[in-house]
């Protein structure tokens, strides 16, 4: 009798995973948007291209959003779901976090005239662009976590090789992140300067972070 039911809702019980990269299109852009924002801000401090850039981060956000209700309010029960429903919610708001914070970084950027000498910018330009890189690597990984759990695609293995590579990155911008803050400091910038640009590095960081929280949530579906 459950047999039946099950291959009526199996479609439909299904959806809810590919939603997930619905969620994250708009997420990756507003933190692709992110390096065009410092870049903006450093050599054209807060000038009308940059609001523009904040107002569709924002906007970005909203929609991003927008997905993640509609992808939770038309869950299945949880008995019916293919991954454990607790850390599917988790996943959505995680992958939430790093827009989210993104929009942190650039409120910091607006706040006031962003000044750093060029050595300590061109790191923050190149710190950004590995933050992004952790958040592009998590796009294949949850494409490829999508294939296997519903179509038993892509080698287990292969899988959680490309989720250890997040996590191998955001290593990186971690240790990126101790060594722009001590540059900061030593930098002879005043205080507020100073405390401007560790807070943005700081958001930045919890980008790259909530990306790999991602895919550690990614590896703990796979194990249901």
């Amino acid at each position: 009798m459950l047999s039946p039911l099950l291959r009526f809702l199996g479609p439909r019980r299904r959806d809810y995973l590919p939603g997930l990269l619905d969620h994250y299109q708009p997420i990756a852009r507003g933190m692709s948007l992110l390096n065009e924002a410092l870049k903006r801000s450093i050599k054209l401090h807060q000038d009308r291209g940059f609001q523009v850039l904040a107002t569709e981060i924002d906007t970005l956000e909203a929609e991003a959003d927008k997905i993640k209700r509609r992808i939770r309010n038309h869950l299945p029960a949880a008995v019916l779901m293919v991954v454990d429903k607790t850390l599917f919610l988790d996943y959505t708001r995680r992958q939430d976090d790093i827009l989210d914070n993104v929009q942190e970084a650039v409120t910091w950027l607006g706040l006031r005239d962003f000044e750093a000498p060029p050595p300590l910018a061109a790191a923050m330009t190149d710190y950004v662009g590995a933050s992004t890189h952790t958040v592009d690597m998590l796009r294949p990984a949850l494409m490829d976590t999508i294939d296997f759990i519903l179509h038993g695609r892509h080698a287990r293995g292969d899988v959680k090789a490309r989720i250890h590579d997040i996590r191998l990155q955001h290593v990186k911008v971690l240790k990126t992140k101790r060594t722009l803050i001590a540059a900061a400091a030593a930098s002879g910038l005043e205080f507020a300067q100073v405390y401007q640009i560790m807070r943005f590095v700081e958001y930045v960081y919890r980008a790259s972070h909530s990306a790999e929280r991602c895919a550690d949530l990614l590896r703990a579906m796979m194990a249901r």
